[in-house]
């Protein structure tokens, strides 16, 4: 083998430094070079892609449950609300406050019939048209106010109850037609047959009372009151 020498070395070296590269060669070379850039490039940013994917895809699955789960919730409490009968407040009927028959109102009447009356004993025929006027008047007044609350005094009742006993003996004054003057008649005997078969009577008074009870069917008003008061006098 032959042996280099020092200074032959040297000058291969210098020769070498000089040689250039074949530019195809060079521009191959270089195309290597950034092909393999390239793919790097590629395969991080595919797997910075993947993971951006990954998080963004979990994040909004996490987002949609929780959206799901916040309008289920909201639903529900909607559905049992609609659902749940509100409770009902019972509602108080207004209270009705109907006067009763005052006793001024019985006083006026029975004095209306006691000028009837006085004015027919007295034969002031001039007198006795107004008297009549007046006494249809009170006793209308009267009517009105027991139909409007049925639920009077006994007391009140009963003082009504003389003042047309009072009115029936008037003579020459036949007020039976009159409407109003019949329908107290009939109301105040009714409500006097309910309140004695409510009280407690001798054979006398349960005998009378069947009588009433019968004059009351026959439409006989004014001869079933009289017969009550006898039962009340006794």
């Amino acid at each position: 083998m032959t042996k280099i020498t020092e200074k032959q070395l040297i000058a291969s070296l210098s020769q070498l430094k000089e040689i250039k590269p074949n530019q195809e060669w060079a521009s191959l070379l270089k195309s290597q070079i950034l092909s393999e850039a390239t793919v790097e490039t590629k395969i991080t940013a595919q797997k910075v892609s993947f993971m951006e994917a990954m998080v963004s895809t979990f994040t909004s699955r996490k987002l949609v449950y929780a959206l799901s789960a916040f309008l289920f919730l909201v639903v529900g409490v909607f559905g049992i609300t609609k659902l749940t009968p509100a409770p009902q407040i019972a509602k108080q009927p207004a209270a009705l406050t109907t006067p009763m028959v005052s006793s001024q109102e019985v006083a006026m009447l029975n004095s209306k019939i006691k000028d009837l009356a006085s004015a027919s004993k007295a034969g002031n025929i001039a007198s006795i048209p107004p008297a009549v006027t007046e006494v249809k008047a009170k006793v209308s007044q009267v009517i009105k106010s027991i139909k409007d609350n049925p639920k009077q005094d006994p007391q009140t009742i009963k003082d009504i109850a003389a003042s047309l006993k009072t009115l029936a003996d008037v003579p020459g004054t036949d007020l039976s037609s009159n409407a109003d003057i019949k329908d107290l008649y009939q109301t105040v005997t009714q409500s006097q047959i309910s309140d004695l078969k409510k009280a407690t009577l001798t054979e006398d008074q349960k005998k009378t009372l069947t009588e009433v009870e019968d004059l009351y069917k026959q439409k006989k008003y004014s001869e079933a009151l009289e017969k009550i008061l006898l039962i009340n006098n006794k």
